[in-house]
């Protein structure tokens, strides 16, 4: 022992005792915080610590490195390049009628229950004439021509009235109600296209 000077022995000592208490060598490197139960963790100079017994005393291990966690890039919407798709509605063509359809009138002029008279629809043939009427269930039409003998019939009040002769019709049914005629007024069929109204009768 003689060459060894007193500073070197201490030095000697205290390497052996780190050597054999690896926690002692790491004691400058772990949390200060006091390990107080097993299983505590602490995050430490990006190390995660955990609190272990080691003989009669906690302890802080020897930790484990902590990524740091990177920012997620948020996402950003990029303007589109693509044009957007217009739908562009062509216009109807104007309706056509056949040769035995008349335009007679316009939808927004035939009230309900409120009987028109309609002459010469068509310079084709100018002797036509019909009575529309609005009912509930759709538009009709008569022929203005009295079953009797054919003369004209006219709208007066709520009934049709052939005045050459006298005979009389419901408005609304074309069924007679007194006079010479006996057979009700021919009914024709009608079509409401575009806000007109269309007459069908056969050349």
């Amino acid at each position: 022992m003689s060459h060894f000077s007193r500073r070197q022995i201490l030095q000697i000592l205290t390497g052996v005792a780190l050597l054999a208490n690896p926690f002692i060598a790491e004691a400058a490197q772990v949390p200060t915080l006091k390990c107080t139960r097993v299983g505590q963790t602490i995050i430490w100079r990006d190390k995660k610590y955990t609190c272990v017994k080691s003989g009669n005393k906690l302890v802080w291990n020897r930790g484990v490195p902590v990524t740091p966690a990177k920012p997620t890039p948020s996402a950003t919407t990029q303007p589109s390049t693509q044009p957007t798709p217009t739908t562009s509605t062509a216009p109807r063509p104007a309706y056509t009628p056949p040769p035995d359809e008349f335009a007679v009138a316009k939808s927004a002029n035939l009230k309900l229950n409120q009987p028109i008279s309609v002459s010469n629809p068509s310079l084709n043939y100018p002797a036509r004439g019909y009575i529309l009427i609005r009912r509930e269930d759709g538009v009709i039409a008569f022929s203005n021509r009295c079953t009797h003998l054919g003369r004209d019939v006219e709208i007066s009040g709520s009934q049709l009235v052939c005045f050459a002769h006298g005979s009389y019709f419901e408005a609304t049914t074309g069924k007679p109600t007194g006079g010479p005629a006996t057979r009700n007024l021919i009914l024709l069929p009608t079509i409401e296209r575009d806000g007109t109204i269309f007459v069908v009768d056969a050349p």
